[in-house]
């Protein structure tokens, strides 16, 4: 197989098959999954790389590659590892090829703004490098990782477009879909008939990231996939199974050694509990001063005690739906209105 995301498309999944790896997507899936990746979170992958000082491209570059593919293998997953190794190869060996003419015209757009692009400043940053180049395997890495972000960024914003379900500019989604007209050369997908299993099988690679979401999207619109933002990590997955679901089954952000679809259950069961508490608490200290109110019609200190309960929680709400005051904290605040009746 080349180098890329080798995939099995039968109509109604994707079965990627990475050595011995064999993973079944929904359709959509593996758009979802390279989108969770951070990409600030490759850079410390490249910097432990065992041959990052190592000057023998030719020799070593491909083992420096694929020391970066098992590191992100263990850390972003099968489809985002492979992602980024087809990409990092394929700039790599494009600087490698490249003549001193054609390797000035590929490093000099790089270099032009690598002080003002916060980008640029980022890779570079306690590197021991001030530039890009090719001097070093590390080098040639990190300026494989700046070609990278441009391709990743449009294929985040690809992804964007296609689940999140906004209005965009027209003139961006016509971009888009001009990648499956006129502009096809950006389609990087090989196809191959292969038998085995004792049947024949349709299988694509994909060879960077912008082909990815081409190829996601095209089968999600014609499968009307539906994709479901994750109420506890915040990202886009398909649902399998129950199409309700609110929470994906990727690691969660509070415990990685537990899914969001766990976690967020029981954030969701712990939080109305909350609510719930949150509820009666008010009503009980609000029927205590509206109580004093009707035995003592007379008394200004209880109308105005009710009047800054209600008041106080109708801010204290407002607050809490914007999201700058949390349950705990009006708690705290009917406690401490409750102690302060009490004393007096």
């Amino acid at each position: 197989m080349d180098i890329g995301l080798n995939v099995e498309f039968d109509g109604k999944k994707n079965i990627v098959m990475e050595g011995d790896i064999i993973k079944e997507y929904p359709i959509g899936g593996m758009a979802c999954e390279y989108a969770r990746l951070r990409p600030t979170e490759i850079k410390p992958l490249i910097m432990e790389n065992t041959y990052f000082n190592d000057a023998d491209l030719v020799g070593n570059g491909g083992h420096a590659l694929m020391s970066l593919y098992e590191a992100c293998l263990a850390k972003f997953g099968v489809v985002t590892a492979v992602m980024i190794l087809t990409d990092f190869s394929s700039f790599m060996a494009d600087f490698n090829r490249a003549n001193a003419e054609e390797l000035k015209g590929l490093l000099d757009p790089l270099n032009e703004d690598r002080d003002t692009s916060q980008i640029k400043s980022f890779i570079l940053e306690d590197t021991g490098f001030e530039e890009f180049g090719i001097s070093t395997i590390g080098q040639t890495m990190l300026t494989a990782y700046a070609a990278y972000a441009d391709c990743y960024v449009a294929f985040k914003h690809s992804f964007n477009m296609l689940a999140s379900g906004e209005e965009y500019e027209e003139d961006q989604v016509m971009a888009f879909w001009g990648l499956y007209a006129s502009n096809t050369d950006f389609q990087h997908i090989d196809f191959h008939i292969m038998f085995f299993d004792d049947a024949f099988h349709s299988i694509y690679t994909i060879k960077s990231s912008m082909s990815l979401i081409l190829f996601e999207a095209a089968h999600a619109m014609d499968a009307q996939t539906k994709f479901v933002k994750c109420k506890n990590c915040g990202n886009y997955f398909v649902p399998v199974g129950r199409s309700d679901s609110v929470y994906c089954g990727y690691p969660a952000p509070q415990d990685e050694t537990k899914e969001c679809r766990d976690v967020g259950a029981n954030a969701t069961r712990a939080k109305k509990m909350k609510n719930d508490v949150l509820t009666q608490e008010y009503r009980r200290l609000y029927m205590r001063l509206k109580m004093a109110v009707k035995r003592h019609p007379d008394s200004k200190d209880a109308q105005e005690r009710l009047q800054e309960l209600t008041e106080g929680m109708k801010i204290r709400r407002k607050q809490k739906e914007e999201g700058s005051l949390s349950t705990d904290a009006i708690l705290e605040w009917i406690a401490s209105f409750d102690n302060k009746l009490n004393e007096s």
